[in-house]
């Protein structure tokens, strides 16, 4: 069964989860990316494919922040790279800056790069190791011929003084770097033609918690100095929520939530969210003996062969305990859409709750020095 995707209705009405600035930058729909399995042997057999992202759909807007969450192996990290076409999509549309840019290439892919960039996760693989800082930093003047006031060379020091980099180290290589400093690198990069549109891969996983805090902040002030838009795909909900304007909700290639971000830490709906925001800590003791935690049982399912119907039900607390049968056969049998629950707030489940007692208290949020 197809899954349908959110309502025209819904979208052209702002509900596409929190308060909108109304100037839409970039716009998904039904976007799916399926890889092929190879198969061994002489005989080669059709077999399926991986489905990594399975038709989800949002809006984001100038300026804005959209947290995509969810476990390992949700497609979070492939809906950004087939978003930014680092990975060609199987199907559905991206808009960006109300024109269709799904399947470009060539020049027009090119021209795209300048608005649309990324921030990886691995620091260091992300780098050439046999360029120097300057070379890979000023690589983007040179592939877009961009013009600068005083030549490639200042532009690039000036970049590594903002990042917080000390131009006198335009000559060293990768390596000479820490791992916040070679974030940093790439931040420096991703920045250089002064984009619209950052993907940033889970920028700060791969980094200690003292220097997380330095490099979200970063991404906040470069955010408001030259109104770039984030997605920002991550695990760790804390800093989601630090930095988020709104949060996506992933799970096997769907998204399962959409809404404000204070809103969706404060009044969870789907049950999948439920269990994500039950596994934060809270450092108050008391506070977190009181707290519901919501353990899922089973393995996540392949990709291959999601389950019928939401595919969410093999793990979810209420298809085993609360629903009746007849509740059940329709949660195997439709696919849920992602649909207004409430104002601004999007479910793709067909009895959501509201769960404010295993909401994320606001105490557990990144620090900001």
């Amino acid at each position: 069964m197809t899954e349908p995707t959110v309502p025209a209705a819904a979208r052209d009405a702002g509900e596409t989860g929190g308060q909108r600035s109304g100037d839409v930058l970039l716009r998904v729909e039904d976007l799916r990316k399926h890889f092929p399995l190879k198969t061994q042997g002489l005989i080669r057999r059709p077999s399926a494919p991986v489905k990594a992202v399975d038709g989800i759909s949002f809006d984001l807007d100038a300026g804005e922040t959209l947290g995509l969450v969810g476990e390992s192996g949700c497609g979070k990290s492939t809906a950004g790279r087939t978003v930014l076409q680092l990975l060609e999509p199987t199907s559905g549309k991206i808009t960006y800056r109300g024109e269709d840019v799904t399947g470009a290439k060539g020049e027009r892919l090119r021209g795209l790069r300048s608005d649309m960039q990324m921030v990886f996760q691995d620091p260091y693989g992300s780098l050439n190791p046999r360029h120097t800082i300057g070379t890979i930093i000023g690589a983007p003047f040179i592939i877009q011929k961009a013009k600068t006031e005083k030549g490639v060379r200042a532009e690039v020091q000036s970049l590594m003084e903002r990042v917080g980099l000390n131009p006198e180290h335009y000559n060293r290589y990768p390596h000479e770097f820490s791992g916040g400093q070679r974030q940093r690198i790439g931040i420096a990069r991703a920045v250089a033609l002064r984009p619209k549109l950052i993907v940033c891969d889970e920028p700060v996983s791969a980094l200690d918690v003292s220097i997380q805090a330095q490099v979200v902040n970063l991404l906040e002030d470069l955010q408001s100095e030259f109104n770039l838009a984030y997605i920002f795909v991550a695990h760790d909900l804390s800093v989601v929520r630090h930095i988020s304007d709104r949060v996506a909700v992933m799970y096997l290639g769907k998204i399962m939530e959409l809404a404000d971000r204070d809103v969706l830490y404060s009044k969870p709906m789907h049950p999948y969210t439920h269990s994500l925001m039950s596994a934060v800590p809270v450092p108050d003791p008391k506070k977190e003996n009181k707290r519901n935690r919501i353990l899922l049982t089973g393995d996540l399912p392949s990709p291959i062969n999601p389950p019928s119907g939401c595919v969410f039900h093999t793990r979810c607390p209420r298809y085993r305990t609360v629903l009746s049968d007849t509740d059940k056969a329709r949660c195997t049998g439709e696919v849920p859409q992602l649909e207004p629950k409430a104002t601004g707030h999007l479910a793709a489940c067909h009895f959501p709750e509201v769960r404010a007692d295993v909401a994320a208290a606001e105490d557990t949020v990144a620090p900001t020095q």
